[in-house]
């Protein structure tokens, strides 16, 4: 199961000497974090002893929160009731039992636990799915939450099942590939040509990246993308090669690709668009 963010009483709690201007940026930048979370789907959480810890010396939670007199701003109060009260009280332990959780809050910054920006979440949802060990199309949903920048095809789930192989042993693999993929193909897409692109590509991910050198085969390479309540037909071409596992002392060479297509579609600003996870097509 993937990280749970939640705002923790040890988040919480002020240290010694802070002041309330301090804490009301801390808790913007808390309101800025958790809005991007919902926009990308993710269920927050609080400790149900929140309100009571002391974000300043001698000042609980609740005071900041819904005191008149506490000298906070009413839309700001306001925006910070909202945060806390809309999360889903929980205790922390039931989390923890269940997988990890990513710790929100105004202190404590850069703890392991923490995540203080949205860059920290993804690579935290990305370092577990490298972990992750189980079906396929479990592993394709948690993909779409950690991977928001791409848009998978119609193929998947089914095509993460053509791995030859057990599919466990190439997920390390697959998810490096794919965060060099979300992080660095933007930059390489402006090469003049694809061609450039992908040689752009192939030296900063260290994985072979092509094109198709048969054009003949198009069809073959062409997939169906959801949008809106149509169907559109999408050519993927460039595919990174994956030719190894990550199983110790497996020596096979695989051929295994990543088809995504390297151009940006106006149906899907700013996305990239995955073809197929899989057999070489």
């Amino acid at each position: 199961m993937p990280a749970k963010p939640i705002h923790t009483c040890a988040r919480y709690k002020g240290p010694l000497g802070v002041t309330l201007e301090v804490l009301l940026e801390s808790l913007e930048n808390v309101l800025t974090l958790q809005s991007k979370l919902r926009e990308a789907g993710s269920t927050i959480y609080k400790e149900g002893d929140l309100y009571d810890v002391e974000v300043l010396p001698n000042f609980p939670l609740w005071t900041i929160l819904y005191d008149e007199y506490a000298g906070v701003e009413r839309d700001k109060q306001r925006l910070l009731q909202l945060t806390i009260d809309q999360s889903v009280p929980t205790a922390l332990g039931s989390l923890e039992e269940q997988g990890g959780v990513a710790e929100l809050g105004p202190w404590g910054r850069g703890q392991t636990r923490s995540i203080d920006k949205f860059e920290d979440w993804m690579a935290l949802l990305r370092n577990q799915l490298k972990m992750w060990r189980g079906r396929p199309d479990i592993f394709y949903t948690e993909s779409c939450q950690a991977f928001p920048e791409f848009v998978f095809s119609n193929s998947f789930p089914d095509c993460l099942k053509t791995f030859d192989g057990n599919f466990e042993d190439f997920i390390v693999e697959i998810v490096s590939a794919l965060v060099f993929l979300a992080d660095d193909m933007p930059g390489c897409m402006e090469q003049p040509t694809t061609r450039d692109c992908m040689k752009a590509f192939s030296a900063i991910s260290g994985y072979e990246t092509s094109m198709e050198g048969n054009a003949t085969r198009k069809g073959a390479l062409t997939f169906q993308f959801k949008y809106e309540d149509r169907t559109l037909k999408i050519l993927c071409e460039p595919h990174i090669k994956l030719h190894r596992s990550a199983q110790p002392g497996d020596t096979e060479y695989y051929f295994h690709r990543i088809y995504f297509s390297s151009t940006e579609h106006k149906e899907f600003p700013t996305k990239i668009l995955i073809g197929h996870i899989g057999e070489h097509l």
